[in-house]
């Protein structure tokens, strides 16, 4: 009886154990994934950004072009009058 109960116990402290390790790899492979995804999240908003910045830039070069073509304009007009 004492040996069944011994048995018994061990079985159980075992797989509470096993449990317990099981659980400490999963929190490590979640805390790892949950750190990838920040990473790409990172990498996207830093490319979304870059993409951001390229298109005000074009954005002002073209006022800018606008602008001078403008000003062309009504220094032609003006030669005109």
């Amino acid at each position: 009886m004492k040996k069944r109960f011994a048995t018994l116990l061990v079985v159980v402290l075992v797989s509470a154990f096993g449990a317990t390790a099981c659980g400490g790899v999963q929190e490590q492979l979640e805390r790892r994934a949950q750190d990838e995804v920040e990473k790409g999240r990172q990498r996207i908003e830093k490319e979304v950004q870059k993409g951001r910045t390229q298109v005000e830039e074009q954005v002002q070069e073209g006022r800018r072009q606008v602008e001078e073509k403008v000003k062309e304009g009504r220094q032609k007009a003006g030669e005109g009058q």
